[in-house]
């Protein structure tokens, strides 16, 4: 696939920048995005209005990650702590 240059899809939602987006393994269309605004936002593509869940870290949120053994883990990193859910719970 070449790279085209353009935006494919604007997904509205975090306040300020974005530092880390990384697709679900398991559900294709589902990606999570980690944000300066605080917060972890978990999208489904297929809905780009708005976000499917979220979460206020209360703090800078410098990186996300889905689990490879889990749908519904994941971990994010703030400046001094990483945190893990598991959505399912």
């Amino acid at each position: 696939m070449a790279y085209s240059g353009q935006y494919q899809e604007t997904y509205k939602g975090h306040l300020l920048a974005v530092y880390k987006v990384r697709w679900n393994h398991y559900h294709p269309t589902t990606f999570i995005s980690a944000s300066a605004d605080w917060t972890v936002r978990i999208w489904d593509a297929t809905y780009p209005q708005a976000q499917v869940m979220l979460f206020d870290m209360g703090m800078i949120v410098v990186d996300a990650m889905w689990a490879p053994y889990s749908s519904t883990v994941f971990a994010c990193a703030t400046l001094d702590r990483i945190y893990v859910y598991d959505i399912n719970v």
